[in-house]
C-alpha cells in the first residue's frame, strides 16, 4: 500500500496542529494510566495471586517490555506507510481493552496474558505519534511540542496512582483495571474524530516517491550517527532506572515506610503531577536555548538527570515515608525533563519518511533495556536480599542499586551533547 492510496493526507492549519497534540496528548496519558496501574495495585496483586517479587517484575517489566519492545517495530513500518492517526487509533483501543480484562486475571498465566495485550496495543502508540507531531510542528518547536505531549506520562501516572488507590480501596484492585480501561475506547474514537492526517515531511521539504524506506535503512541510520546511538543508551539507562522505581516506588511506600494504599494515592499522585513541569520546562529550555547552541538538546537531559540521582538516593535512604515524599519531589519534577529535548533530536535527525521507524528502533532498546530489564534486576535483588533482611529493607537497597544507573545516563547524554551539533549542522 502506498502513501497515496493508504488515506488522504493533508497540510493542516495551526489550530490542528495543537488540536492533534492535545488529542495525542490525552491517549497518551491513558496509556500511561492504564500502565501504572500495575505498579500501584501490585501489592494486592501480589496478596490475592500469591506472586513472588520476580514474578511481579516479569508482569510489570520483563515480560511486557518484550512485546511493547518488538512489536513496536512492525507497527511503527507500518505507520511509516498508512494512516498514522488511525493507527494510534486502533492501538488505544486494543490496550484499553485487555487493561480491563486484566481485573479477571485468576493467576499469574492469565495476568500475564493480558499485560501482553496492553504490551501490544500500547507498542504503536507513541513512536507514531511522534512522527504525526513532527509533521505538524517545524523543528524549531518541535522540543516544547513533544515537551508538551510528554506531560502526558506524570499525568498518566498521577492519574492511574489516584484513581487506581482510590477505586482499589473502595471495589478492589479487580475493578480499578475493569473501570480505568473504559476511558481509552472513547479517546480512541475522538481521535479519529478529532485529527486529519498530515502530510508526511510538509515542514521538512520534500519526501522521496515511492514506498517508504525498510527498517533496515533505519536501522543504518541510526547506526551512522553517534549522536542517536548515544542518545539510544542514555535513553535506556535512564528508563532502567526510571522504570524500576515507579514499578517498585509504591510497594517501597508500604513495606519500607509503612505508609497504607489510600494514602499512596493521596501523597503519590500529587507528586507525579511535578513532572509536567519537566516535560515541559526541558522542551522550552531546549528550544530556546537549540536556535544557537545545538547541543542544549541532549545538554539540559544530561543535566536533569545528574540532578535527580541524589534526591532519589535521599528518598530511599530517609528513614520516614513523609520525608521520602518530600525528597521525590524534585526529582520526580525533573524525571521527564530529557524527553522533550532528546526525542526532538532524534526525530530532527531522522528523515521524514522514516521517522516512525527510527523512534521505534530507538524505542526498542530503550523498553527492552529500561522496562524490561529495570524492575526486573530489581525485583530479583529484592528477592535475593530477603535472605538476610527484611522485605522493606531489601527492597530498599535494590532501588538504591537500581539509582546508579542515573549516573550513566548522565555522561552519556553529555557525550552526545558533543556530537550533536555536527550531526544538525549536516542535515538538510
Amino acid at each position: 500500500m502506498t502513501e497515496t492510496t493508504a488515506a488522504p493526507q493533508v497540510d493542516s492549519p495551526a489550530n490542528s496542529a495543537w488540536t492533534a497534540l492535545f488529542m495525542l496528548g490525552v491517549v497518551y496519558l491513558i496509556n500511561f494510566m492504564d500502565r501504572q496501574l500495575f505498579a500501584v495495585l501490585q501489592e494486592d496483586i501480589r496478596a490475592d495471586l500469591a506472586l513472588s517479587d520476580t514474578q511481579l517484575a516479569l508482569l510489570g517489566g520483563t515480560m511486557f517490555a518484550v512485546f511493547y519492545a518488538t512489536l513496536g517495530l512492525p507497527l511503527a513500518w507500518l505507520a511509516d506507510r498508512t494512516n498514522r492517526v488511525r493507527l494510534i487509533a486502533a492501538c488505544c483501543a486494543v490496550w484499553s481493552v485487555f487493561t480491563a480484562l486484566s481485573g479477571m486475571a485468576a493467576g499469574f498465566w492469565t495476568m500475564a496474558v493480558a499485560r501482553i495485550g496492553v504490551a501490544s496495543g500500547e507498542a504503536g502508540g507513541v513512536s507514531p505519534s511522534y512522527s504525526v507531531i513532527s509533521d505538524y510542528f517545524p523543528a524549531g518547536r518541535r522540543g516544547l511540542a513533544i515537551g508538551l505531549f510528554s506531560i502526558g506520562a506524570p499525568l498518566g501516572i498521577a492519574a492511574g496512582s489516584a484513581l487506581g488507590a482510590f477505586i482499589a480501596a473502595s471495589l478492589g484492585w479487580r475493578w480499578a483495571f475493569i473501570l480505568l480501561g473504559i476511558p481509552g475506547l472513547f479517546a480512541a474514537l475522538a481521535l479519529v474524530m478529532l485529527v486529519r492526517e498530515p502530510r508526511r515531511g510538509r515542514l521538512d521539504g520534500p519526501v522521496k516517491a515511492g514506498p517508504p524506506p525498510l527498517p533496515l535503512d533505519a536501522a543504518r541510520a541510526v547506526l551512522a550517527s553517534p549522536t542517536l546511538i548515544l542518545l539510544t543508551l542514555a535513553a535506556a539507562c535512564t528508563s532502567f532506572a526510571g522504570y524500576g522505581m515507579y514499578q517498585w516506588l509504591p510497594s517501597f511506600l508500604i513495606r519500607s515506610q509503612g505508609l497504607m494504599m489510600a494514602e499512596i494515592g493521596q501523597f503519590l499522585a500529587p507528586l507525579f503531577l511535578l513532572g509536567v513541569l519537566g516535560a515541559i520546562g526541558g522542551g522550552w529550555l531546549a528550544d530556546r536555548f537549540g536556535r544557537t547552541h545545538p547541543a542544549a538538546y541532549a545538554l539540559i537531559p544530561g543535566i536533569a538527570v545528574a540532578i535527580m540521582t541524589p534526591f532519589f538516593l535521599a528518598a530511599l535512604m530517609a528513614d520516614s515515608g513523609y520525608v521520602s515524599l518530600v525528597l521525590l519531589a524534585i526529582p520526580i519534577s525533573l524525571a521527564y525533563a530529557w524527553l522533550g529535548p532528546g526525542l526532538a533530536a532524534v526525530q530532527t535527525l531522522s528523515k521524514a519518511e522514516h521517522r516512525a521507524t527510527t523512534a521505534a528502533i530507538i524505542a526498542f532498546f530503550n523498553n527492552l533495556i529500561g522496562i524490561g530489564l529495570g524492575p526486573l534486576a530489581i525485583g530479583a535483588i529484592s528477592d535475593w536480599l530477603r535472605n538476610f533482611m527484611s522485605e522493606g529493607e531489601a527492597l530498599r537497597y535494590a532501588l538504591m542499586a537500581g539509582v546508579v544507573m542515573f549516573i550513566l545516563a548522565a555522561g552519556l547524554f553529555t557525550a552526545a551533547a558533543f556530537t550533536l551539533r555536527r550531526e544538525i549542522a549536516r542535515t538538510p
